[in-house]
């Protein structure tokens, strides 16, 4: 870094740092009074929209306690606004949902069936924004611990977005905040010149290329953990381009960029053949255990979602990193609302973000219940997350369920337990995520091979039905265990849901379907998806196969059975 870049980089980080500071002082001082702050952010919403059309429609108006919002208000979801936001989009008007301009669409990542467009608010991006000025409070606690005054990092966000025919940007919330925030780039170790170039840049090239040729990084940030762990494994597979690129301060001809952005970067990139060979040394002689402080010897911080789904990876990203380094878990967020946030370094709970909206808990043991509000929870239910947010979606069912683990002061504490579609439920049983990580974990254990990356579905055409798991493992497994990986697969699950293993005694349903993927094929998915408009940011892993198009994937990569 130059002077300037110096300079910038520590005010910022540490301006960041202090905001974010306050944020979190923020959420502990509104946890002793998380009701009232709550039913107050209701109100102010109900009042604040009651000449929109959707207002006027649900009489907003005479609308002045929970109770008679809960009385007036459906529950909702996407098809309920999906008129309104077309106009929009379209057109231009506004003042349909909110009364607040509409000044982005935070496109979903599709998880459940076609592209949303979700309606933002400047006033609704605060909570964000808040949250990850956090991160920059525990990295500068981090750095600080280690001695280090200056630190750039990779955040793999992507900021490019689009414009509507109404003329507002949309993109994926990820990037909303970064798309204008150039002042960014002064923490971060991507060149500028790629801003504006869309798909046509290979940024897994770029991101690998740029954080390795700086062996000062002190953060590596992202989505999801699995998208650190992707780009991990492209600078395995690839570091012999990646080190001979950095010696000889070009860029390799297989990589995928526009002329003219190539050379605008190899103008500015420097011969490095000292680091080069630092970097030969590493991935030649040591282990993959353990590597990240060996590559970047500042290392502090580990910012990603790592929790619920994504624990196994979160699992490989440690077995690189070391004992040494934190992990933050981030936040747990949607396109429609920030919903909690990690107050520390290494919480796997999160507190619920009580200015990200208005929160009710429908208890997913009792679906005709009264829903409950935040100081109403019992520790250790699970509960359907519904959202009135700061943009318009008033009692939005957005389909996740998450579990309480426990309260600060009046603020419940809760981890994300699974999505509503994302279920394996087969004759009446109901294997959730957390159910499928632990089994798989402890089945790895059993067969001693280590697994990429899995999906399972309800084979309902078998009779009677079963469980299909497709497996990208390792390395093979052992010829004389073939015949028990099955038999221990079901044991697993058995172990995690009594009643499936009494449903294959009595012959309800039938031993599972083991099938052994091509190794890559989790890698090729994800190409897929973004090939098929997807951000890289929001391609996330698919634990459940809820669709014809993923099954034949995965059928058409399967090369070996075990039944």
């Amino acid at each position: 870094m130059n002077i300037v870049e110096k300079i910038k980089n520590f005010i910022f980080i540490r301006a960041v740092a202090v905001y974010g500071g306050l944020h979190l002082k923020k959420y502990l001082s509104q946890s002793k009074r998380a009701d009232k702050v709550s039913e107050k952010m209701l109100l102010k919403l109900v009042k604040k929209n009651k000449d929109t059309v959707f207002g006027k429609k649900y009489d907003f108006a005479n609308i002045h306690t929970i109770e008679e919002y809960q009385k007036k208000v459906p529950y909702t979801t996407y098809e309920d606004y999906q008129e309104y936001l077309d106009r929009t989009a379209e057109t231009g008007e506004q003042n349909f949902i909110t009364a607040d301009k509409i000044s982005f669409f935070a496109k979903t990542s599709g998880t459940t069936g076609v592209t949303k467009r979700i309606p933002v608010v400047d006033d609704s991006y605060k909570p964000y924004m808040g949250c990850v000025a956090s991160y920059y409070t525990m990295l500068f606690r981090e750095m600080k611990k280690r001695g280090i005054i200056l630190g750039k990092g990779l955040n793999t966000t992507e900021t490019e977005c689009t414009f509507t025919k109404g003329g507002i940007r949309e993109g994926f919330i990820s990037s909303y905040a970064l798309s204008s925030a150039n002042v960014v780039m002064s923490t971060i170790c991507l060149p500028k010149e790629i801003s504006g170039y869309g798909d046509n840049v290979d940024m897994k090239y770029i991101k690998a290329r740029y954080s390795l040729q700086d062996p000062d990084l002190v953060f590596l940030m992202a989505i999801f953990m699995s998208n650190l762990c992707d780009l991990m494994k492209y600078i395995f597979d690839n570091y012999q381009m990646l080190v001979n690129d950095i010696r000889t301060g070009t860029i390799d001809e297989s990589v995928n960029l526009p002329p003219d952005l190539k050379e605008k970067l190899e103008k500015n990139l420097v011969p490095d053949p000292e680091r080069a060979e630092q970097l030969t040394q590493i991935f030649v002689n040591e282990p993959n255990k353990e590597i990240i402080p060996k590559i970047w010897k500042k290392m502090s911080i580990i910012v990603a979602i790592g929790t619920g789904e994504f624990t196994p990876f979160t699992e490989k990203m440690k077995y690189y990193c070391g004992e040494d380094i934190a992990f933050s878990y981030g936040m747990y967020a949607a396109s429609e609302a920030a919903v909690a946030t990690a107050m520390d370094v290494e919480e796997k709970n999160y507190m619920l973000a009580i200015d990200g909206g208005f929160f009710e808990f429908l208890p997913i043991d009792d679906e005709d219940a009264t829903p409950l509000l935040l100081h109403q929870l019992e520790v250790g239910k699970l509960y359907e997350v519904i959202i009135t947010n700061r943009s318009g979606l008033y009692r939005y069912r957005i389909k996740d369920v998450i579990r309480v683990t426990g309260y600060h002061n009046k603020t419940p504490l809760i981890q994300f337990a699974y999505r509503k579609e994302q279920l394996i439920n087969i004759t009446g049983v109901k294997l959730t995520i957390e159910h499928i990580t632990t089994a798989i974990k402890n089945f790895q254990k059993q067969i001693g091979v280590s697994i990429s990356d899995y999906s399972l579905y309800t084979d309902t055409d078998f009779t009677p039905w079963r469980i299909v798991a497709f497996i990208e493992f390792d390395k093979d497994i052992p010829e004389n265990m073939e015949s028990e990986v099955r038999e221990f697969f079901d044991e697993e699950l058995t172990k995690v849901n009594a009643e499936y293993g009494r449903m294959l005694k009595i012959g309800e349903c039938s031993n599972s379907f083991v099938c052994s993927v091509k190794k890559g094929t989790y890698a090729e998915y994800r190409k897929w998806k973004i090939k098929n408009g997807a951000s890289e940011n929001q391609v996330k892993t698919v634990r459940f196969i809820d669709s014809k198009e993923k099954l034949d994937f995965f059928k058409s990569r399967t090369e070996h059975y075990y039944n």
